[in-house]
Order: C-alpha cells, then structure tokens, then sequence
C-alpha cells in the first residue's frame, strides 16, 4: 500500500528559527561552512600553483581529474558510515584531513608534484566519508518535519564556500603562496573537527523501526549490496536516483560547454564568464535563504520538481538569447532554482529511507553523480565537435525539464519511513 511521499509531519510556521535554536544543528553547519572555505581556497590555489611550475595545461588538468576520481567510492563509505557512529565519523574524518593535507607543503617547495596528486585524492576519499556522514546525520538533527528548511540552510555553505573560499585562497596565495593556503585549509580542518566535537546527539530508540532495512548483513560486500538493493525496492528512492541521474548528465553538458559558449556566443570578454559564476553563486545564496524560509510549506518533490523545470526553461533561454544582459539575469535564476531542487533532493533520501541505512544511500547517490558526471562531461566535449555547442545544450535544457516533470509526475505518490527523533 503506498502514501503520499513523505515531507514534513507537523510544520513550525518558523522553521528556520527552530532550527536555528538547535545547537547541534548550529555546530554543524558553522563545521560544513569551515570545510568548504578550506576545501574552495585550495581548489582555487593549486591548479594555477601546478600550472605556473610546470607551465602544462596538462599537469593542472590532472589536479581536478585527481579531485574528482574519489567521488567514486561514495558509495563504499557510506557502508562504513552506516557502522560507524556518524558524529565521530565527522569528528576523525576532519581531523584526518588536516594531517593528510600537510604533506602538500613538499610541493610548495616547488618540488614533488606527484606528492600534490596523492594529497588531493586522498583528502578527497576522506571527504566522502564526512560527507555522507553530515547528510545521514542531519535527520536526527533536526527532526524530518524540518529538513527542507535544514538542506536549504546546509547548501548556503556550499555556495559561501564558493564565494569565500576562492577569494581567501586567492589573497593568501598573494602573500604567502601555497604554503599558506596548504596551512590555512588544515586549520580550517581543525576548527571543524572541534566544532562537531561539542555537538550533543541523543542516541536512537532501540525501537527504531525499519521499514525498508534488509536482513542483517556481514561483510562489506554483502552490506554494499544491501544499500542498493534498498534503493530498488523503495518506489521513491528509485525514482529519485532516476531523476538525478538525467537532471546530473544535463548539469555536466552544461558545464563542460559554459565556458566555449559563453566566449563564442555571449562575450569574449575573460571577466564575463566569472561574472557569470559569481552570479550563480550569489543567486544560490538567496535560493538557499528562500527555501529555508518556505521549507514549512513547500513540499520535497515539489521543489524538486519546479526546481528542475524552472532550470531547464532557463536554460533555454539563457541558450537561444545570447545577450549579455539576459544571460546574467537567467544565470542567476538558475543559481536561485537550484538550491530547493538539491534540497529536496536530499529531504526525499532522508525521509524515506531507515536510519541505518542513510550512509548507503547517499553514498550510492554521489558515485551514481559521479559516473554520470563524468559520461555528461567527456561525451559533451566529444560531441560537441560534431552537432555544435548550442544545440547540445539545448538537449541539455531538455532533459533538466523532463527530469522535472518526472518528479513531478512520479513523486505524487510513495512510500515513506516513520519519523527520525530531533536530537535537543
């Protein structure tokens, strides 16, 4: 017997100040904004450091190839984020990223690449691990009535970390090179891991119930395959790894081909394209703002949804009128609609999966991004040369609107799990 999805049980007409007076909510947001501060200063700073020593496109294209590749593995450590208790998870998870991180002062000597290389990806294998443990965690946090409202307020880290991050990695570039940005992103680590350690989490009921957990499993494989087998036989996950899947190939298409675009068709101007981003950036601030502040009343696939064809109509235009003007006004659009799209993305996952089961899930969801990424973006490029940049991205703001109406259309109806308790 199916329900209505899941989205919220009895909504605070103010969400965001309940959530705002949670203080273990506070710690980990205030932890997610300091790791993505650290990780964007870096992500700024290394490419062009890798580029101005070796003078090789190559070399510096092999540093985001290099950050990109433990993406994979979500899926893998969310089996062990699901044994493991997720705040200490978080809590080793930081800390390890700012010791794995140091070992990069090599290369700011102007020596040891290849040390930069193993830094990046194994930093980067950590950062799964705290990754899918912050959005397992977070039902517990915060109770599900309030998620939507939770998600939205997380992705303003992201994109504050966009904004702050590149311009702090830039200016202590300025003065103290790589070195300094090396030193920074551990500290910013450190405070993290310290911020998550005073965070107070009341342990689950032993009555807990499990509506969708498999029988006990033993071994890492067994536990792999019983994260997935979940996703199949929950109507809702399934339908929105589905979604995710189309609405991630058109999201790597367009951004494998923003750049020749925008040079080709809009501006040739340098600053026009990182006008561009920055504007996205800020439009996701606001979004974020927004949806937190409607979460009590804007239901999960709903957002998703309107979110999705909100961003492929968009596109469209943002394709087809190649007027400076109209591109940066559609562009942050888009950077508004996106966040309710990730947020209720993310509250759907929440809400109709067992808690045990939380790290599976997400981690399954970052590889699926991961894989279908990485198809988006090199058959993007590939094709590129042979039907043209524009109408690529045309089939781009396509499938961003299909993969709305499916969510509109499929998501009306699904199974849903009971309730996480909030942690006081």
């Amino acid at each position: 017997m199916t329900s209505r999805v899941r989205a919220e049980a009895t909504p605070s007409s103010r969400p965001v100040r309940v959530i705002l007076q949670n203080r273990s909510f506070r710690m980990l947001w205030l932890a997610g904004l300091m790791s993505y501060v650290g990780n964007w200063s870096l992500f700024a700073a290394l490419p062009l450091f890798v580029f101005q020593l070796t003078g090789s496109t190559f070399a510096s294209g092999v540093v985001l190839t290099a950050m990109f590749l433990p993406l994979l593995l979500g899926s893998v450590a969310g089996v062990f984020v699901d044994r493991w208790d997720r705040q200490r998870t978080l809590l080793i998870g930081n800390l390890a990223m700012a010791v794995l991180v140091l070992p990069m002062l090599i290369t700011a000597t102007g020596h040891g690449l290849w040390v930069a290389y193993i830094v990046v990806i194994v930093v980067g294998l950590a950062s799964q691990f705290t990754t899918v443990a912050e959005n397992a965690l977070l039902p517990r946090l915060v109770g599900r009535e309030h998620l939507l409202a939770a998600n939205s307020l997380n992705s303003l880290n992201d994109n504050l970390g966009r904004i702050i991050g590149p311009a702090l990695g830039g200016l202590v570039a300025t003065g103290a090179g790589l070195t300094g940005v090396v030193i920074m992103n551990a500290a910013c680590y450190l405070v993290a891991a310290g911020l998550i350690g005073w965070m107070k989490i009341s342990p689950l009921p032993d009555s807990e119930p499990a509506q969708l957990s498999p029988a006990p499993a033993v071994g890492l494989w067994t536990e792999w395959r019983s994260g997935i087998a979940v996703i199949f036989r929950s109507r809702v996950l399934a339908i929105v790894f589905g979604v995710c899947a189309v609405f991630m190939l058109a999201d790597s298409v367009l951004s494998a081909l923003l750049a020749p675009f925008v040079a080709t068709e809009v501006s040739s101007a340098a600053w026009t394209f990182g006008a561009l981003l920055a504007l996205r950036g800020v439009g996701g601030l606001l979004g974020g703002v927004l949806t937190s502040l409607l979460g009590g009343r804007l239901g999960p696939a709903t957002a998703l949804g309107i979110s999705l064809v909100g961003v492929g109509l968009l596109s469209f235009v943002f394709v087809n009128i190649s007027e400076p003007v109209v591109a940066y006004a559609t562009i942050a659009l888009m950077g508004v609609l996106v966040i309710p799209g990730m947020a209720g993305q993310q509250t759907l996952l929440q809400t109709n999966a067992d808690d045990q089961l939380l790290g599976r899930v997400f981690g399954a969801l970052g590889t699926t991004m991961a894989v279908t990424m990485l198809i988006g973006s090199l058959a993007g490029g590939a094709l590129a040369q042979v039907v043209g940049v524009v109408p690529l991205l045309n089939v781009a703001a396509v499938l961003y609107t299909v993969a709305g109406l499916l969510a509109l259309v499929l998501l009306s109806r699904g199974r849903s799990v009971a309730a996480v308790p909030a942690a006081q």
